[in-house]
């Protein structure tokens, strides 16, 4: 899903005819659901174990988002987001190194925007 049609999505706006027009929902829909993770920075070093600051934060974030682990966002990379970072890997079919490199970050960054929970 593209980032236009995600935020079309997130909006209430629909795509039509390569044109983007805001709609009503209408009145029988489904509430949407709500998103529970804002992660905020858009930096994205390699980082692991003894990492600090935002970008750690933003990966504990997204990590949060996609496993069923609850990884305090506190912007350093320790024992409890390594493992974390592990259990995503291996989700993810990716190297299980512990390490956020731009493979991770962009696995990472594809589950979150679209939903995909990995149950580990």
């Amino acid at each position: 899903m593209s980032l236009l049609s995600r935020a079309a999505v997130l909006t209430g706006a629909a795509l039509i005819g390569g044109g983007l027009i805001a709609v009503a929902p209408a009145a029988t829909a489904a509430p949407a659901q709500a998103q529970h993770f804002h992660c905020k920075s858009a930096d994205e070093p390699q980082i692991s174990v003894g990492a600090t600051g935002p970008a750690v934060e933003k990966a504990q974030c997204e990590l949060n988002s996609v496993l069923d682990r609850h990884v305090t966002a506190d912007g350093k990379f320790g024992p409890k987001t390594e493992s974390a970072t592990i259990a995503f890997q291996g989700c993810a079919g990716l190297s299980t190194d512990g390490i956020i490199g731009p493979d991770t970050w962009g696995a990472l960054d594809l589950w979150w925007w679209n939903d995909i929970d990995c149950h580990k």
